[in-house]
């Protein structure tokens, strides 16, 4: 099949879950094209490379925010610029960016074209009528949880957008009932929930947990979603408690001013360490030092991100947000809380540092989860029947 993926950054430093499918889907002996929506610094280098070998094509849709960006857009598509002509402005950027994702998304007569966030599907908006290929977008988080709270129009729009495709991916079954309400057709919805390899995500020394000091670890945004306030209250409590602890977090975003307003207004300063944005590498060795995943969020879709940790033999502590309990079984391969209880994940790590010998058989559970249920392998297999079946 001719697949062409439709996404943010690619390779993404923080989005993998879409090259590691990209890889795979290219691995066997799909022609896989992708249409990135801005060129930018911030990749994955150590999936560069892999990209290239594949063979896999990566075209970039480049906005027209600034002058650079018109100037480029000129040198790259002086004929589309020529058609988009127009004394308004905006009329002019509308024109021309109808004009090149029409291009894109016609090059090469695909037979699949899978947009993986549905808020970039509104973002495209009429480019995605009178394709041949079949179109299919997936829902995983944010565009269906809080805009639809946040922006008026995004219930009509994901209605509207739903309408337009043949297919609707969501990552959990929670996913799939929150959308239900915007979906006329609701033939169209499947779940396929998130993967991770396991054979890049797996311990390079044997799991040990510390004694004296529990190394707690968190990788994430600093958004509000991901309940940061909530897990530093958590936090708070443990050390008001004589709980001898460690919580890493690896990130950045909008809220990090806040974070360390926060980390110091409740004295947490030799408890809780921001330690930026890292690479997958660097990512993999603070794995292998940690004993616990803490997921604080407020919602989710799954978090790729406790898949990569419980592959790694973590325990992980999660909230009930999304369809997080789709993936951890509450005293089985990890421990859940109900969403904004400080004192339900202050008392389970707390728990978990008065009784070690669970974290272990815990990680090797929760391992065991991943290598039944969330490989990349097995994701795969879904998205090809998927994609067979609307080309039939």
């Amino acid at each position: 099949m001719k697949i062409c993926l439709v996404t943010n950054e690619f390779p993404a430093l923080t989005e993998t879950f879409i090259t590691t499918k990209a890889l795979e889907l290219s691995r066997r002996g799909h022609e896989i094209t992708v249409i990135r929506n801005q060129d930018t610094n911030v990749i994955n280098a150590s999936h560069v490379d892999q990209v290239k070998k594949a063979g896999i094509k990566v075209l970039t849709y480049n906005g027209l925010q600034t002058k650079k960006g018109i100037a480029k857009a000129f040198l790259s598509h002086p004929s589309l610029v020529l058609k988009s002509f127009s004394l308004s402005g905006t009329a002019f950027k509308t024109k021309f960016k109808q004009q090149l994702q029409t291009m894109l998304l016609r090059k090469n007569a695909f037979d699949i074209v899978h947009v993986e966030f549905s808020g970039l599907g509104v973002a495209y908006g009429n480019t995605l009528d009178n394709l041949s290929a079949k179109l299919v977008i997936s829902c995983r988080g944010t565009a269906e949880k809080v805009k639809p709270i946040s922006e008026p129009n995004r219930k009509a729009q994901l209605h509207k957008l739903f309408t337009r495709v043949d297919a609707i991916h969501c990552v959990s079954q929670d996913m799939a009932t929150t959308i239900a309400p915007y979906c006329n057709e609701p033939q169209k919805i499947f779940v396929n929930r998130p993967s991770i390899d396991p054979l890049v995500f797996k311990r390079t020394t044997p799991y040990a947990p510390s004694v004296s000091c529990l190394q707690i670890f968190t990788i994430g945004r600093f958004t509000f979603q991901k309940g940061y306030l909530i897990g530093l209250m958590a936090m708070r409590k443990l050390k008001n408690e004589g709980v001898k602890f460690n919580w890493q977090i690896v990130g950045d975003g909008p809220l990090k001013e806040e974070m360390m307003y926060h980390i110091h207004a409740l004295q947490l300063e030799d408890w809780v360490e921001l330690v930026g944005k890292k690479n997958r590498d660097e990512i993999l060795e603070l794995y292998n030092k940690a004993d616990v995943f803490l997921l604080p969020s407020v919602y989710e879709g799954i978090a790729n991100v406790c898949l990569e940790a419980m592959s790694m033999e973590l325990p992980v502590v999660s909230t009930k947000s999304g369809g997080m309990d789709e993936v951890i079984v509450d005293g089985e391969n990890g421990l859940l809380c109900e969403v904004y209880d400080v004192d339900s994940i202050a008392e389970k790590i707390k728990w978990l540092a008065h009784h070690p010998e669970k974290l272990a058989m815990w990680g090797v559970e929760a391992r065991k989860t991943i290598l039944e249920r969330f490989t990349i392998s097995r994701q795969v297999d879904e998205f090809e029947a998927q994609y067979a079946n609307l080309i039939k």
